[in-house]
C-alpha cells in the first residue's frame, strides 16, 4: 500500500462502474507509468466521483498526481502515445496558470486523450503564513481532499487501486445524508476561496441537498461577502451565476443568495445609485418577482408558453429550457433596476447593462435579450391593462405587434416576466385576455417574421423619388416603416397583400 494511503479511507462497498471507454482510458494512464517505471499514484478526483456514486452522467475528468504537477505527467502521456504509434488518438497541452490574487491557486494541464478533456493537478497542500495568498506545494491525499470546497466533491477514485477513498471522512455520509458541507471549518474554506460560497448554493440547488447548520450561517457573514467582492473575478462569479440559473430550481439559488445577503454583491449597482435613485428594499422586491413567476402552475404556464406539454414540476418554469430558464429569471432578478441609469461617459449608462456588463463581465447578448425581455414585459403589461376599454383600437394592436416583433421568439418569457409584476389593476386574467386577443383577434402569432411588402425600390417607383436625392432619402426610410405599420394593423397581417399595400401608398403619399 502507498505511503499517502490508508485502508481507512477506502469506502466499503462501493463500486464505480467503468464505461468501455473510461476503462481503456484509466488503463492507459496505468500504462504509461509502468512504461515509465513513476512511483505515482493517480486519482479522478471530485464531480466525477460524486457523479459516478450517484448513479448520473460524468463527463469531466480531473485527474491529481500524488508526486509531480500535472503538466510533467501529461507530457509523458503525450510521448508514450507518440512512441505507440497513435499521436491521432491525444492533442495538445494546454496550461492554464494559477493565479491567487483571484484565488485559482493550482497550474492545470489539460488535454484531450482518447476522446475525453482531462485536467491533470498536483496533489495540493497550501500554507498561509502572514499573507492572503498561500504557498503551494505538492500534498498528500488528505491534504488535498481537506482544502477542497466540499465534501462531497474530495472522494478520490484511485486509478491504481480501483477503489473510491474518502480523506475527509464525511463525504459519503454527507452524500448519502443530502447534505451539503465543508471538510474544513467553513469560514476557513469560504475565505481561502470565496467562489465556494457560491458553490455551495449550487450544487446545494442541482442536489436538492440542504446546507449544513454551520456552513450556511457562514454564507451570511460579511467577511464572506467582502472577500467574495474583492478576491473573486466577476467572470468566475458570472459562470457560477448562470449554472444556478440553469439548474433546476433557479428560486431556490436566488433565494439563499438573498437570505445569506450576497445579492446585493452579486447584482452590484453603484454606491451613488443606490443613496439617490433606488429603493433599499429592492432585493426584496426583486425576489417577489422570481417567487412569483415560480409559483406559476403548469396550467397558466401552459397557456402562456402555448405549450400542451407542460408538466407539474418543482418549479413550473422547469419546463422552459436551461437558456430560457436562465434569461427569465435572470430580468427577473433586476426587474427593480429596468428604468435606471449611471451617469458617466458620452451618455448615461442603463443600470442593467451596468449590472451585466460591468459588475458581472456579462456578455453584450445577455445586455440585449435580458433588456428586452423587461423592456416587452413592461409593455405587454400596459397593453393589457388598456386592451378592456380600447379592444378596437388599431394604435393598441399596432403596440402589442411592435413588441411582438422586438421580443420574437421569445415574447413569451416577456409574459411570463409579466405576471410576475401584477398589481390591484392587472390580474392573470388580463394577461390571459391579452395573449388570446394577440393570437386570434388580432392575428399577430409569428408577426415578428412579417418583411415589409414593399422596398425602398418599390416606394421611389410608386411615388417618383429619387433614393440619391437626400430628402427623397428620408422620405423613402419615413414611409417605410409606415408601410410596416400598416401592414401589422391589417386584420390578418401576415396575409396582407402587396397590391394593396402599393395603393395605400399612393393614396396616402402621392399627393405629398
Amino acid at each position: 500500500r502507498r505511503l499517502d494511503m490508508a485502508d481507512s479511507c477506502i469506502v466499503p462497498n462501493v463500486e464505480i462502474k467503468l464505461s468501455k471507454e473510461e476503462d481503456d482510458l484509466f488503463g492507459l494512464l496505468m500504462n504509461v507509468i509502468l512504461f515509465y517505471k513513476m512511483p505515482c499514484i493517480l486519482r479522478v478526483a471530485g464531480g466525477w466521483v460524486r457523479d459516478k456514486i450517484m448513479g448520473k452522467t460524468a463527463h469531466d475528468i480531473d485527474i491529481a498526481i500524488n508526486d509531480r504537477m500535472g503538466k510533467s505527467f501529461a507530457e509523458s502521456v503525450v510521448e508514450y502515445m507518440q512512441a505507440q504509434g497513435r499521436k491521432g488518438e491525444v492533442g495538445s497541452i494546454g496550461v492554464i496558470k494559477s493565479n491567487p490574487e483571484q484565488s485559482k491557486h493550482l497550474e492545470t494541464a489539460t488535454l484531450k486523450v482518447l476522446g475525453f478533456e482531462i485536467d491533470f493537478v498536483n496533489l495540493r497542500a497550501e500554507e498561509y503564513t502572514d499573507t492572503r495568498i498561500p504557498t503551494m506545494r505538492i500534498g498528500t491525499a488528505v491534504e488535498d481532499a481537506m482544502r477542497r470546497d466540499l465534501t462531497i466533491n474530495a472522494l478520490f477514485y484511485n486509478i491504481n487501486e480501483r477503489t473510491v477513498e474518502d480523506h475527509t471522512g464525511s463525504g459519503m455520509k454527507d452524500l448519502n445524508d443530502r447534505i451539503i458541507r465543508t471538510p474544513l471549518p467553513p469560514l476557513q474554506t469560504m475565505t481561502d476561496d470565496p467562489l465556494r460560497a457560491l458553490r455551495a448554493i449550487r450544487f446545494a440547488c442541482r442536489f436538492d441537498f440542504q446546507l449544513d447548520k454551520e456552513l450556511e450561517d457562514t454564507l451570511s457573514m460579511g467577511e464572506v461577502r467582502q472577500a467574495l467582492s474583492s478576491k473573486v473575478s466577476k467572470e468566475r462569479v458570472y459562470t457560477e451565476l448562470n449554472g444556478m440559473l440553469t439548474g433546476p430550481n433557479p428560486r431556490r439559488s436566488l433565494e439563499l443568495l438573498h437570505s445569506c445577503g450576497m445579492f446585493g454583491v452579486i447584482f452590484s449597482v453603484p454606491e451613488t445609485i443606490k443613496e439617490d435613485q433606488l429603493d433599499p428594499s429592492w432585493t426584496s422586491k426583486a425576489m417577489a418577482v422570481v417567487r412569483k413567476i415560480s409559483s406559476l402552475d403548469h396550467q397558466t404556464l401552459s397557456q402562456m408558453l402555448r405549450k400542451e406539454d407542460v408538466q407539474q414540476q418543482l418549479v413550473a418554469l422547469h419546463s422552459l429550457s436551461p437558456e430560457w430558464r436562465r434569461l427569465v429569471f435572470l430580468a427577473a432578478a433586476l426587474t427593480p433596476l429596468r428604468s435606471l441609469s449611471v451617469e458617466g461617459g458620452k451618455k448615461p449608462l442603463p443600470l442593467i447593462e451596468h449590472v451585466i456588463r460591468v459588475a458581472l463581465k456579462g456578455t453584450i447578448k445577455d445586455v440585449q435579450e435580458v433588456s428586452v425581455l423587461l423592456d416587452c414585459s413592461e409593455e405587454l403589461r400596459q397593453v393589457a391593462a388598456s386592451l378592456p376599454a380600447h379592444r378596437e383600437d388599431v394604435e393598441l394592436k399596432l403596440r402589442a405587434a411592435k413588441c411582438l416583433r422586438r421580443g420574437g421568439e421569445q415574447w413569451r418569457l416577456a409574459l411570463v416576466l409579466a405576471a410576475g409584476e401584477l398589481s390591484e389593476t392587472l390580474s392573470m386574467e388580463d394577461l390571459h385576455a391579452l395573449e388570446r386577443e394577440m393570437m386570434n383577434s388580432w392575428a399577430l402569432d409569428k408577426c415578428w417574421e412579417i418583411k415589409p411588402l414593399l422596398t425602398g425600390n418599390d416606394i421611389c417607383q410608386i411615388l417618383g423619388l429619387d433614393k440619391k436625392n437626400k430628402e427623397d432619402g428620408i422620405r423613402i426610410g419615413t414611409i417605410s416603416r409606415e408601410v410596416l405599420d400598416w401592414q401589422l394593423s391589417q386584420l390578418k397581417p401576415m396575409e396582407a397583400k402587396k397590391e394593396d399595400c402599393q395603393e395605400w401608398v399612393k393614396t396616402k403619399f402621392a399627393s405629398s
